[in-house]
């Protein structure tokens, strides 16, 4: 199974955020600390307001940041709703494809089981769970020192 750059963009980028939480950040700047496209992530950003994930200010001391607590962002909630679908084989897409034995065939099952059991593990987490070593995230992302420190 393999995710989208999108979705991967959108992880990612709720990642940065909770480095800087209480903080806007630009996208330019997540962008540069990830070595990604900034007008890809610009296209995530928009998405993950619109989801209600992020929220954007506009000015001089503007950017995004989290709209929420890192503890109430579901990995597996963000993943289905940044991914178009998940019809890994034919018979899975809207109308059931053109495979032949589709009628009798149990391999769809077993996909949507294994699909399911994927997603499971990201139901597990929390935004909260994946940034819990804020010091060595902060170091690899060449991030200001103090970020994400508890005063």
């Amino acid at each position: 199974m393999r995710l989208t750059y999108q979705t991967d963009y959108a992880l990612r980028m709720l990642i940065y955020l909770t480095l800087h939480e209480g903080r806007p950040s630009r996208v330019t700047d997540v962008a540069s600390s990830y070595g990604i496209s900034r007008n890809h992530l610009l296209k995530v950003a928009l998405k993950l307001r619109k989801l209600g994930y992020v929220t954007t200010l506009r000015g001089r001391a503007g950017g995004i940041a989290l709209a929420c607590r890192p503890e109430d962002i579901n990995l597996g909630e963000v993943v289905r709703q940044m991914e178009d679908g998940f019809a890994l084989v034919d018979c899975m897409r809207p109308g059931g494809g053109a495979c032949a034995i589709s009628p009798t065939c149990r391999l769809k099952g077993v996909v949507r089981e294994a699909l399911d059991a994927f997603l499971s593990i990201f139901d597990s987490y929390t935004l909260a769970d994946i940034v819990a070593d804020r010091a060595a995230l902060t170091a690899l992302l060449d991030l200001d020192q103090g970020v994400g420190e508890v005063a």
